[in-house]
């Protein structure tokens, strides 16, 4: 999860305002030596009350370098819009 967040964290630095919560799914041991990458798709969007801002969640797959899932989560964040 670290790792994933670590990879993901820079795309959002100017429009993450908040981590509210997420759902996580252990599918597989990472091991020392595994080359790790996160597929990410936007399942929900919806604006705030405020309009400036809006809630997104996610569905990550951390995958590893044979392809094999070995962690799935679905973050919920606040985003600032664009």
């Amino acid at each position: 999860y670290a790792c994933a967040e670590g990879l993901l964290l820079p795309t959002m630095q100017d429009t993450g305002l908040a981590f509210l919560n997420a759902t996580l799914d252990v599918k597989g041991p990472t091991r020392v030596g595994d080359t790790l990458h996160v597929v990410v798709e936007v399942v929900e969007m919806r604006l705030t009350s405020k309009g400036d801002r809006g809630l997104v969640r996610f569905a990550n797959k951390v995958v590893n370098q044979r392809g094999e899932a070995v962690l799935e989560y679905n973050p919920l964040r606040l985003l600032k819009r664009k």
